[in-house]
């Protein structure tokens, strides 16, 4: 079977499960500007049948990784490191679940320590900064560095679902959001609480392509928050992405102002890959990506390939943890406001359609987010396989800024390293995450507050 990408593919999955059949008809799009240049997506191959390994992908589906399983405050503590955890609400009713490390085996508990904000990326959650073994994960390098860590779960994740007045499993209204709302109110929420618990008034911060989206939303559109960070580390920068080679632009024409409120009813508001796997056919990604299923071809040109796929950096032996936890859920407007963004080749607001944006905007074109109001310091790691936020776009994404605010655009020193492999690459610790470190302690944090709330 040969398919354009995998994503229509799990569509045309989703929509056959409920009994429809959604037809994808691709149509011409010229470029509004220069930055804007579709380019070919490479078809993906599907073998027709996987018959051959079936016995051999079902014995292996009792192996599992000592984390499969596991939630992040499970992890956190298995590995000796102190938590805490708390839920935080935002300005618009959603309640957030943060993870607090306050030490561990080489750096005890202690006031005063600098604070470390992680935000994960699109379908991520928190668990997703702990993919590695052990000590080479970011959290616990930053915690044995002496730092205090904060993980967000944004909206809509598993761990927060939560909201003050609507249900997330009944309330389409719940999920009528995207990350321009992780920017301006989740973002800001969590500071406050940071500040609330520690008296850090500033902290560092490390976002991960959607963690990098909310950042710069919550800078260009809350000026203000600038002062809040001490210096923060984009890991695939993600805003114009007009020469993005991902197969999300292979359906971006299909998904434009109205097919989200087509898709909220069929999907319930989200895009729960592990869930909507299980209630249609009763088996879950990790139950078919094992080692075996790995070896047989099942997974590579499927899960990975919405991404891109570099094998050398891919740990097998992991790979049944990982899916145990990414695909998280997100809402379906996440998803369309980045298809929107490859439509129009601009990083701006929600688009509505003609009439709604002129009650929202006063105007029938949703406006851009201004990069130039972002002052705080920024370094920006790209790889040159990333396939969502290609160099270019980040080139162009640094270009809109002020020369003061991104000190430095770093390129991951390996030549395939993709979007996924920011969290997911066996070697992520010593391409990326010891030079985040170094960067961190190379900038020394504000004087510690004098007194403690907790």
């Amino acid at each position: 079977m040969k398919i354009n990408s995998f994503v229509s593919f799990f569509i045309l999955i989703l929509m056959s499960g409920y009994g429809m059949t959604l037809t994808l008809v691709p149509r011409t799009v010229l470029p509004r500007n220069l930055i804007c240049i579709p380019n070919t997506i490479p078809p993906i191959d599907l073998p027709g049948t996987y018959a051959t390994c079936a016995q051999e992908v079902a014995a292996a589906k009792n192996q599992t990784n000592p984390d499969q399983g596991k939630t992040t405050d499970q992890i956190i503590l298995d590995n000796g490191y102190f938590l805490e955890m708390y839920n935080v609400t935002t300005d618009d009713g959603y309640i957030l679940l943060v993870h607090r490390i306050t030490g561990g085996p080489h750096s005890p508990r202690a006031y005063g320590k600098p604070t470390v904000y992680l935000h994960h990326g699109m379908f991520g959650a928190s668990d997703n900064w702990l993919f590695q073994n052990g000590d080479r994960n970011l959290p616990f390098k930053l915690a044995d560095a002496g730092y205090d860590v904060w993980i967000l779960n944004v909206r809509g994740t598993t761990y927060s679902l939560g909201h003050t007045s609507l249900n997330s499993e009944t309330d389409l209204k719940y999920w009528d959001f995207c990350w321009h709302e992780m920017g301006i109110y989740d973002i800001p929420a969590v500071l406050d609480k940071i500040e609330e618990i520690t008296g850090n008034e500033k902290v560092y911060y490390v976002g991960y392509s959607m963690g990098t989206t909310a950042y710069f939303v919550a800078l260009s559109e809350i000026p203000a928050l600038n002062d809040r960070f001490i210096a923060a580390f984009m890991l695939s920068p993600v805003a114009f992405n007009g020469h993005a080679t991902n197969p999300l632009r292979l359906i971006a024409p299909t998904l434009g102002t109205g097919e989200q409120y087509l898709l909220d009813p069929i999907l319930r508001g989200r895009i729960d890959q592990q869930y909507q796997l299980q209630r249609l056919f009763n088996v879950s990604i990790a139950d078919i990506c094992t080692p075996t299923a790995m070896r047989c071809g099942l997974c590579a040109n499927t899960i990975f390939a919405i991404f891109n796929y570099d094998a050398p950096q891919m740990n097998y032996t992991n790979l049944p943890n990982i899916l145990s936890k990414f695909p998280n859920s997100i809402s379906v407007k996440t998803l369309v406001h980045y298809t929107q963004t490859m439509n129009s080749c601009l990083f701006q607001k929600f688009d509505y359609g003609i009439l709604e944006n002129l009650k929202r905007y006063k105007n029938i074109i949703p406006p851009s987010y201004d990069l130039s109001k972002i002052t705080a310091k920024t370094y920006f790691f790209h790889g040159d396989y990333d396939n969502l936020a290609v160099p270019e776009d980040v080139a162009y994404t640094q270009s809109k800024m002020l020369n003061t605010t991104v000190v430095e655009n770093i390129r991951v020193d390996w030549s395939m390293f993709n979007h996924l492999d920011f969290q997911m690459a066996k070697d992520a610790d010593t391409l990326v995450y010891n030079q985040v470190l170094d960067l961190i302690q190379s900038i020394p944090p504000p004087p510690p507050p004098t007194s403690s709330s907790t």
